[in-house]
């Protein structure tokens, strides 16, 4: 078997001129043939940017600690290096492909796989930067699985920021009966047909939300809310509702 060496590279980039914060992007892609006459593959790209200055070191370590620990499933973000810890992963992946996959050359229609793991920052709003990590991956079948995770950072600590921590005490019922009401809205007012079919009980706050001007937008994974074929879903509820329940 013939296994293609990965490409890696890092690069810098500035948010936007006027801001002092600096991003870099670690990149590392891969195409691995299970075997030299087979078509099958693993296809594996990751695309992460990381915080690289323009901000406190320790708010730096902070952030990025938290996007790798996110990002690659891993329980300590203390200890979470970018370039080795996507190396480790992806030598796991390769070293999984294969035992999966080698023996079942002729028994399987599709032996290719495909992992993907997109990391970014969305903007800013206040003081705090919005970050999202897109995952998706395919191990056969009708279609692959993906995922959206979404981190919120306290600019100058490096904080990723919590429900409990944006909201007083006791929030959690009437937050979600915002939530609920907004989800009925935008589904009647964009996709009426589709309305029973939303699990609205289950549209509660699920730690996965970013912040912006027109308020705080929950996102919800295929299949938490909906059947798989309508995708992700996003309730946004407007600073001005949240009000009475904020810090």
């Amino acid at each position: 078997m013939k296994r293609l060496v990965p490409a890696i590279f890092a690069a810098i980039l500035l948010v936007s001129a006027c801001d002092t914060f600096k991003v870099g992007v670690f990149e590392d892609e891969m195409i691995l043939p299970l075997e030299g006459s087979q078509e099958d593959s693993l296809f594996y790209k990751v695309s992460i940017q990381y915080a690289s200055g323009g901000t406190l070191i320790p708010a730096m370590e902070r952030i990025n600690n938290t996007i790798v620990a996110q990002a690659f499933d891993l329980e300590d973000s203390d200890a979470a290096n970018l370039e080795e810890t996507a190396v480790q992963y992806r030598e796991n992946l390769i070293d999984e492909y294969i035992t999966e996959n080698s023996g079942m050359i002729g028994k399987m229609p599709v032996l290719s796989w495909e992992d993907n793991i997109i990391g970014e920052f969305t903007g800013k709003y206040k003081g705090w930067r919005n970050y999202q990590i897109n995952y998706y991956f395919y191990r056969g079948g009708a279609h692959g699985s993906s995922t959206c995770s979404q981190i919120v950072f306290d600019a100058k600590t490096g904080e990723p920021l919590t429900e409990d921590a944006l909201f007083a005490e006791g929030y959690f019922e009437n937050v979600a009966a915002l939530m609920q009401a907004q989800a009925k809205a935008d589904m009647e007012a964009e996709n009426p047909d589709v309305l029973d079919l939303l699990e609205l009980d289950l549209v509660v706050p699920n730690g996965n939300f970013s912040v912006g001007q027109s308020g705080v937008m929950w996102l919800f994974q295929p299949d938490d809310l909906l059947p798989h074929a309508f995708g992700p879903l996003c309730v946004t509820v407007s600073w001005d509702k949240l009000k009475p329940y904020l810090r």
